[in-house]
C-alpha cells in the first residue's frame, strides 16, 4: 500500500440504483467512483478540475486496467485509495486500491492520463505552463508492477466484414452525457457489458477489464459495438462515423 500520508481516500456507499443483477455494483459505476477519487486527489495537489478549467485545461484519461476480486454489494460501504505516480513525458500515472469495510483489498486499478487544452483536447506540455504547480509523485508504487497496458485496436474492416452487423448500437442520448456534453468514458464499460450480455456471456464473471479511449462521443452520435472472442479474452470495439475508433475493451472472465 502507498504511504498513507501521500494518498487520497474516498469512502463510497453502494446504492441500489447503482447495482444490477445479484445486487452487485455495476463495474462502470465503480470506474466512475475511481475517477471521482482521482479528481479529489488531483485537487489536493493543485490540479483540481476548477483550477484547470480556469486555465483552459482538463484531464483526459487514455486507458485503465482494473482487476476485481469481487464487486461491492448493495448497502456496502467501501473505500478507494488513490495516488499519483507522477509524470513521464506527456503521461500522468495514477493507481487505485479498493477496500471493503473490513479492510480487505477487493480490487486494484492503474490508469494513464494527459493534461489537455480545454478547447482542442491536444496535450499540454506542463513545463511550458508556469501556472501549473510542480508535479510530484505521491508514491512510486504500481499496483501491478507495470504501467497501464495499451490495447491493440484494429480497424473496423479487420473486425467486421461488409455484411456483418454490430452486436449492439449505442447513442449519445441525454442521460449518457456528462457535464462536458459528451459521453463519459465510464459509460463505455457499461456499453461493453451490454454487448457481452446481449451475446450470451456471463458478465458477472468478469474479473479483469482493460479499456483504452480513443475518441470522444458527442451529443446525438451513435457507436457500433463488435465483439472478438479469442478464447483467452473477450474484446469489445466501438466505432462511430463508419470507422472512427472510439474505445477498445478487453475483458477476462474468472
Amino acid at each position: 500500500m502507498a504511504d498513507n500520508k501521500s494518498l487520497t481516500e474516498l469512502e463510497v456507499y453502494c446504492k441500489a440504483t447503482e447495482c444490477g443483477i445479484g445486487d452487485k455494483l455495476y463495474a462502470s459505476v465503480l470506474i466512475g467512483d475511481l475517477q471521482e477519487a482521482a479528481e479529489r486527489s488531483s485537487h489536493a495537489v493543485g490540479y483540481g478540475t476548477d483550477f484547470l478549467k480556469e486555465n483552459s485545461m482538463c484531464w483526459i484519461i487514455l486507458r485503465m486496467h482494473i482487476e476485481i476480486d469481487r464487486l461491492p454489494e448493495w448497502h456496502e460501504t467501501f473505500k478507494i485509495r488513490t495516488w499519483s505516480t507522477g509524470l513521464e513525458k506527456l503521461y500522468y500515472g495514477r493507481e487505485f486500491e479498493v477496500y471493503d469495510s473490513k479492510g480487505n483489498c477487493i480490487g486494484k486499478a492503474t490508469s494513464t492520463w494527459i493534461l489537455a487544452d480545454w478547447n482542442t483536447h491536444r496535450p499540454v506540455i506542463a513545463s511550458k505552463r508556469p501556472e501549473l504547480p510542480p508535479c510530484v509523485a505521491e508514491s512510486d508504487k504500481k499496483v501491478f508492477g507495470t504501467n497501464c497496458p495499451k490495447i491493440e485496436f484494429p480497424d473496423k474492416s479487420d473486425v467486421a466484414g461488409a455484411a456483418d452487423k454490430p452486436v449492439i448500437i449505442k447513442y449519445a442520448d441525454y442521460t449518457e452525457l456528462d457535464r462536458n456534453r459528451h459521453v463519459n468514458n465510464s459509460r463505455y464499460t457499461a456499453w461493453a457489458y451490454d454487448a457481452l450480455f446481449k451475446s450470451g456471456y456471463d458478465v458477472s464473471a468478469v474479473k479483469e477489464i482493460s479499456i483504452n479511449y480513443n475518441s470522444e462521443v458527442k451529443q446525438g452520435e451513435k457507436v457500433e459495438l463488435y465483439i472478438a472472442d479469442s478464447g483467452e479474452k473477450l474484446a469489445v470495439y466501438g466505432y462511430k462515423d463508419v470507422d472512427t475508433k472510439v474505445f477498445a475493451a478487453e475483458l477476462k472472465l474468472g
